[in-house]
């Protein structure tokens, strides 16, 4: 899984992926630093990125 690509930013997953939170199930990973950026922007009431802005296209 280290290999495979964020669908939010582009870069390697990583080891330890995150989930994001723009899903109720939270099944789709992304990785470390753009689940930080997800929390980041909830803590200070900014809207998330779109799904529809992601390079990868979740599925």
């Amino acid at each position: 899984m280290p290999d495979t690509p964020c669908p939010r930013c582009g870069g390697p997953l990583g080891e330890h992926p995150a989930r994001t939170r723009l899903t109720l199930d939270r099944d789709v990973r992304i990785c470390t630093p753009c689940g930080t950026d997800e929390a980041t922007r909830i803590a200070r009431g900014e809207p998330p990125i779109p799904f529809g802005d992601w390079p990868i296209r979740a599925s």
